[in-house]
């Protein structure tokens, strides 16, 4: 039996990881944020064009981010724009087109995840391909093609709630309750909960 790492050895990689990743790539650490990007490349190539040529041309850059701020927030947004410093609007500015990250750094970050459990898995002489389920999964959904069905269905329903949520797993769990925003950690309490029921609901009809 493969005999899995301490839970605080774990937690301190989980860390590592994160903090690495905020420091380096300058954003939080997100699994389906980043596959959200890598699937939009087009969409997100395209960004990347329009930021260049803002950058490019200082006067409509302010213009562009003007019209944004005036269909988001109003003409009362205005009033507080003008009482910003110069210097401090200029530093705003510059810091938003910074944290924008190409979506190639977002595919090298998805890459990086499967190499590394491919080779941990193969270092460890864990690494079987298999297409058989637990039995608890069997009884619930079958041995044929329902299974794939099942799959298939669980994993559209995965990707619409953690854009609905605006986060997974990571992205909330350990990215935003590390932060403690109420959102990521309202949304942490929820899946967990929902995965807690789900797991009693399964148990229950092996009995």
């Amino acid at each position: 039996m493969l005999e899995y790492w301490p839970w605080w050895l774990g937690a301190i990689g989980l860390a590592a990881i994160s903090v690495l990743n905020f420091l380096l790539v300058g954003r939080l650490l997100g699994v389906s944020g980043s596959w959200a990007k890598v699937v939009g490349w087009k969409d997100d190539r395209a960004r990347s064009a329009e930021l260049k040529a803002l950058t490019e041309d200082k006067g409509e850059m302010e213009d562009a981010l003007l019209a944004e701020t005036l269909a988001e927030f109003g003409e009362g947004s205005l009033e507080e724009l003008d009482d910003i410093p110069e210097g401090e609007a200029q530093l705003q500015t510059s810091s938003s087109v910074e944290q924008y990250t190409p979506w190639t750094v977002h595919l090298v970050f998805l890459l990086s995840m499967f190499v590394g459990g491919l080779l941990a898995a193969m270092l460890t002489d864990s690494f079987t391909i298999e297409f058989t389920l637990s039995p608890v999964h069997s009884k619930i959904f079958g041995d044929d093609w329902e299974v794939w069905v099942a799959l298939l269905f669980g994993g559209v329903m995965v990707g619409f709630g953690t854009q609905m949520a605006g986060g997974c797993t990571s992205g909330h769990g350990l990215s935003g309750c590390a932060r403690m925003i109420p959102a990521s950690l309202i949304a942490t309490m929820t899946f967990m909960a929902s995965a807690i029921l789900l797991s009693f609901l399964m148990e229950a009809t092996l009995v």
